[in-house]
């Protein structure tokens, strides 16, 4: 079975929302926690708002970087702060797939790889994150939004 871009970016609208509702579930003091051994909860957030960043640069250059240097999160742990940022991560991830040249591949670190796979490896690595969110939300001892059911939890 083989996945259109648009299946894909279904897929990925799934994954950034269970991101946003446990954000929206978040106090800004619980952005604040800091499990022992990792950094606090509200950096995580920035830190995936910051990689999408650099996925969607990306598109643009035609070559994948991760450069934290180019992120723009300037806040702290406000969870309305965070929230506005994934609203505006949301517009500029439609305009930058819109705008794509379709069959420009992107250069993975000396590897061509297409729209599509550049996206599925977004997406991995926003579930990646969904990992480390997981054990700092369960260290808060908070119950999980309905919508984490899908990681059953």
């Amino acid at each position: 079975m083989s996945l259109s871009l648009d299946d894909l970016q279904d897929e990925w609208s799934e994954m950034r929302a269970l991101t946003t509702d446990l954000l929206a579930a978040c106090s800004d003091t619980d952005l604040e926690f800091t499990p022992e051994g990792a950094g606090a909860l509200w950096k995580q957030f920035r830190h995936i708002g910051g990689i999408h960043e650099n996925y969607l640069a990306a598109i643009a250059r035609g070559a994948m970087a991760f450069d934290p240097a180019t992120r723009t999160y300037r806040e702290g742990a406000s969870r309305s702060a965070l929230t506005g940022y994934f609203a505006e991560l949301a517009d500029h991830h439609a305009a930058a797939f819109a705008d794509a040249p379709r069959g420009r591949p992107v250069d993975w670190f000396g590897k061509p790889v297409s729209l599509d796979m550049h996206l599925v490896r977004l997406i991995s690595h926003e579930t990646l994150h969904h990992g480390q969110l997981l054990l700092h939300w369960r260290a808060l001892g908070h119950a999980f939004p309905a919508s984490w059911q899908a990681w059953g939890v």
